[in-house]
């Protein structure tokens, strides 16, 4: 009766060690999860489709947070209102064509660039104007937030700088001929043009280069995850991930390098 009683404890024992064996199995596997905020209204940054979160900026974070064995939950928000995410705590990064400036590195940490552009400026495609320079005292759309605003003010020329909510009402002046032009990246601009068939042209020359990041707060948090992304942006770097990301939202040119 004993041994009865023995050899039913070791198979009990055996099924607990297996059950717990499998729990740790599992609970090991859990994908660490990191919130990003958003746009969702860019494209082709970020934007939706078929009611689909996409783009190269929500490619990019999911493809650097998948290599260091993150899933990326996002949050969509307006761009004046994306820092104040993060500040809130809300979220743990920003993913949205963020442009490293030295005011903002007073207050955040950045990732290594994922993408870099230069702004121009888009005007209706039946302006007489051709070239940048012309637009000396000329009314030019910006969008709320966005770095162009203060790159706009530093041109050689004055011009002025209206602002507006997004860039679909931006564009919409432009093409209303309520501003003379609209300043973005060059690249944005020309997928734009291209994918909403826009009655408009771009400028000769360029101004203001940028280089985009990953945004973190300035905290030991953001530090980790800071340090993490880079590793894993390299990584997709020299894979060719960020090249392929790029020419696919860019129609085929790659603003991955300077």
């Amino acid at each position: 009766m004993k041994q009865k009683n023995g050899l039913s404890y070791l198979v009990l024992l055996l099924a607990l060690i297996f059950v717990l064996a499998g729990c740790s199995k599992a609970a090991g596997s859990q994908k660490k999860t990191i919130r990003i905020v958003t746009t969702g209204v860019s494209f082709p940054g970020s934007y939706k489709k078929d009611n689909q979160l996409q783009g190269f900026d929500v490619d990019v974070a999911k493809a650097a947070a998948k290599k260091i064995g993150y899933q990326v939950e996002f949050k969509t928000t307006s761009f004046d209102g994306l820092f104040g995410q993060l500040q809130s705590n809300k979220v743990d990064a920003v993913a949205s064509n963020i442009t490293i400036t030295p005011e903002r590195q007073q207050q955040f940490y950045f990732s290594k660039p994922y993408g870099y552009f230069k702004s121009a400026v888009v005007v209706s495609k039946q302006s007489s104007l051709t070239a940048l320079q012309q637009l000396k005292n000329k009314t030019i759309a910006a969008t709320v937030g966005s770095i162009q605003i203060q790159q706009l003010k530093k041109l050689s020329f004055p011009t002025n700088v209206k602002t507006y909510d997004d860039r679909e009402g931006a564009l919409n002046a432009v093409i209303n001929q309520q501003t003379v032009g609209y300043s973005n990246a060059r690249a944005i601009l020309a997928a734009l043009i291209k994918q909403k068939k826009l009655p408009l042209k771009i400028l000769k020359g360029d101004f203001a280069p940028e280089r985009i990041a990953l945004t973190f707060n300035k905290n030991s948090q953001g530090k980790k995850l800071q340090k993490k992304f880079n590793q894993a942006l390299g990584e997709l770097q020299k894979d060719g991930t960020l090249a392929r990301l790029s020419k696919k939202y860019f129609s085929g040119v790659d603003v991955s390098h300077e």
